[in-house]
């Protein structure tokens, strides 16, 4: 759909259509469900008023609007720490050429809730529409109200203070591929003791919404609902197999040859600590997907 005027039941369908998407990226920049319900809500009401005549993309135009209310609603928390003295001169990260970029992104997909709390809101807001969904630096600079190369800038720093904030090795050890295999298995056959036995007490799921059933929310927390959850989406499960999803162990979810879903996993000690679950669609297309064809 492009500008012009709509009827308020087309405009209602057309949103609709996106409400997935605008929610996958409040929550990634906000953090929380009713934030990110909160302000899509919000965006529903300034585009149901108006006028689209020079509007060209609707989907670009509504994430654009989700991003700037996000900015407000993290500018009003005050969450957010300010910025060391020196960080004008804080060097830009290494990782922008594409093959940098792909090793962080499951850093990213993994860790978005924790991590992102360190950053400035501009450093948020870049690093989630660049790297988690390919927006352009052109249109992070037109949400920001600045540069391309200041939103490059912005994006580039946040990406060096997930890096030092998620210091672990890179590659899953095979220790951590035997958890996420046993995973898999047990939420397969509906084995309750054993997800328990897998998962942390305060493991945390997150997931976009295409992957989720109505009335889920995109974050759950504690072993007892995660395990409750699992055992909902059994047959869900049937459908996914083992993969290495940017060189760590994972799960995919198929939809006939098609990755419908990736589930990125963060381990300790044995235990899974949290999961991702990947499904929008402009978030899956920047993970790299291999299904694991080894016993």
């Amino acid at each position: 759909m492009t500008g012009g005027t709509a009827e308020p039941g087309d405009r209602l369908a057309t949103f609709e259509r996106e409400r997935p998407h605008l929610l996958a990226v409040a929550f990634r920049i906000l953090g929380a469900d009713a934030d990110a319900e909160d302000v899509v809500q919000e965006a529903w009401l300034r585009y149901s008023r108006s006028d689209l005549a020079q509007v060209h993309t609707i989907s670009a135009w509504l994430t654009t609007v989700v991003a700037r209310l996000c900015l407000d609603a993290l500018r009003r928390r005050r969450e957010v720490s300010p910025p060391p003295a020196d960080e004008a001169a804080e060097p830009a990260s290494s990782a922008d050429d594409p093959e940098q970029m792909a090793l962080l992104a499951s850093e990213l997909v993994s860790a978005f809730s924790v991590v992102l709390e360190a950053l400035t809101p501009p450093q948020r807001v870049a690093l989630v529409l660049h790297d988690a969904f390919g927006t352009p630096f052109e249109e992070v600079a037109h949400v920001l109200g600045t540069t391309p190369d200041a939103a490059k800038k912005l994006a580039s720093r946040a990406r060096s203070r997930v890096r030092r904030r998620t210091a672990a090795p890179a590659s899953q050890t095979a220790a951590a591929a035997r958890v996420v295999e046993a995973f898999l298995l047990a939420a397969q056959q509906g084995d309750t003791a054993r997800l328990v036995a897998l998962l942390d007490p305060d493991v945390v799921r997150t997931s976009d919404p295409q992957a989720l059933r109505p009335g889920l929310r995109q974050q759950t927390r504690g072993v007892a609902a995660v395990v409750a959850e699992a055992r909902l989406l059994r047959a869900y499960t049937r459908r996914a197999r083992l993969a290495r999803i940017d060189g760590q162990a994972g799960v995919a979810v198929f939809l006939g040859p098609t990755v419908q879903a990736a589930l990125v996993f963060q381990i300790a000690a044995g235990r899974i600590r949290r999961y991702d679950v990947v499904a929008d669609p402009q978030r899956l297309a920047r993970l790299h997907i291999e299904p694991r064809t080894e016993p």
